[in-house]
């Protein structure tokens, strides 16, 4: 860090009443608030996009294949990017970074609704600027993951991280159903404009904000940069266990969605109108799980959260596979993400609270990149063993391979579990 104005620019901002306690503490900070509340918006308005983009490209095409190439567009930068753009954001002051994020994603949005509305989209544009949109959240990722903790104190750095599960999971249950309406009533190319303007609000909190510190004023090279981080990881063997239990859920666990519609169709029979409250549920446990979580830690010992949570999601997909009964599915699907976001919002805060201030964007890089980047590799592992398998044979499959890797990181030694 140098020794500039710049550099020790730090946001300095009064707390609110302490009418925000308990999981909601992070609130009290003015700046926090703001940007949460912006978020609540964008990322409603980016879950319209994803549906309305989904049923665009099948629309024009009416291929299965083409969904999942879009799909896997979004997340295959965050895989090669995910590291590089974390060193970029422990170079560069995180609120600039994101403000280019908001201006760019917000740019696409309305290119894809210029487009739709004028009846010029074609196939290859949506794949163009879905790949565009994946760039930006390879570098969107790491800096806001990292960002937190410069809107908060440490203490409250839990708390902010679970709320902004909630949101993540209260957006998606919220941004499909009004996607919906909105695709049936007016097309979606309104959808796009809606997420275009969904970006102004945490824009503006951006631009309202003071600068935030520049934690690392790095005058090696990128790659040197790069290897600091990785040598850093090497010897911190609790940062390194939690960011492969997040790995494992990725490509083990957290990719079981892809076969609700299948469950919805084949199993219970509920069709369309049942695959919505399938995805619902999981949604509301995750809620529920983000304020358990962020209420139990000063009463528990975060790394026992981390092994709670895991033992609870592994047991939700185990429940699913076995259920026949569509009430008791929205049950075992409450439980998954309960326990999903207990252990990742947990996982994740111990990662950054563990990891120096002037890694901080390296590390939440490799975060990215095991918690997004891996994410299309865990869709095709559901996909392949459920047409194989079945669906509920791959739900246990993939139950009992991420019970072996969570065990064998977790049982070993005690690094994790004592941690606070």
């Amino acid at each position: 860090m140098d020794g500039t104005d710049e550099g020790k620019a730090q946001v300095t901002v009064p707390e609110a009443p302490s009418v925000f306690r308990g999981p909601f503490r992070a609130l009290r900070h003015r700046f926090f608030r703001w940007f949460w509340f912006g978020q609540c918006i964008s990322l409603t308005g980016s879950w319209m996009q994803g549906v309305a983009q989904r049923w665009l490209v099948y629309e024009l095409t009416g291929s299965e294949a083409l969904l999942g190439i879009v799909n896997a567009l979004t997340s295959l930068p965050v895989a090669l990017l995910g590291p590089f753009s974390g060193a970029f954001a422990d170079r560069f002051e995180k609120r600039r970074i994101l403000i280019g994020v908001q201006i760019t994603a917000a740019s696409i949005a309305t290119l894809l609704w210029l487009l739709t509305s004028t009846k010029l989209i074609a196939v290859w544009h949506i794949l163009f600027l879905a790949l565009g949109l994946g760039v930006v959240r390879a570098f969107d990722v790491p800096t806001r993951q990292s960002f937190w903790i410069e809107l908060v104190t440490r203490e409250d750095l839990m708390s902010a991280i679970t709320l902004n599960s909630a949101v993540v999971n209260l957006s998606r249950i919220l941004g499909p159903s009004v996607a919906g309406i909105v695709i049936a009533k007016v097309g979606t190319a309104t959808c796009f404009l809606i997420n275009a303007i969904s970006f102004l609000p945490p824009l503006f909190v951006l631009l309202a904000m003071p600068p935030t510190p520049v934690m690392a004023r790095q005058s090696e090279s990128l790659l040197s940069s790069l290897r600091e981080g990785v040598c850093y990881l090497m010897g911190n063997r609790a940062v390194l266990k939690l960011l492969l239990l997040i790995g494992a859920w990725s490509l083990f666990g957290g990719q079981f969605d892809v076969l609700l519609p299948v469950l919805a169709d084949k199993t219970f029979g509920v069709r369309e109108k049942g695959y919505g409250f399938l995805v619902a549920s999981i949604g509301v446990g995750a809620v529920l799980g983000a304020v358990l979580a962020a209420s139990l830690e000063a009463k528990r010992k975060r790394g026992m959260q981390v092994l709670l949570g895991s033992a609870i999601a592994i047991f939700g997909l185990v429940s699913t596979a076995f259920v026949k009964s569509f009430p008791l599915a929205l049950v075992t699907l409450a439980l998954i993400g309960f326990g999903m976001v207990m252990q990742n919002a947990t996982s994740n805060t111990l990662v950054q609270t563990l990891t120096p201030d002037e890694l901080r964007g390296r590390v939440m890089g490799v975060y990215s990149l095991v918690f997004i980047g891996l994410a299309p590799i865990g869709s095709l592992f559901y996909g392949f063993f459920g047409q194989w398998l079945g669906a509920q044979n791959a739900l246990t499959l993939g139950a009992i391979c991420f019970a072996f890797s969570a065990f064998a990181l977790l049982a070993p030694d005690s690094t994790v579990r004592r941690l606070k």
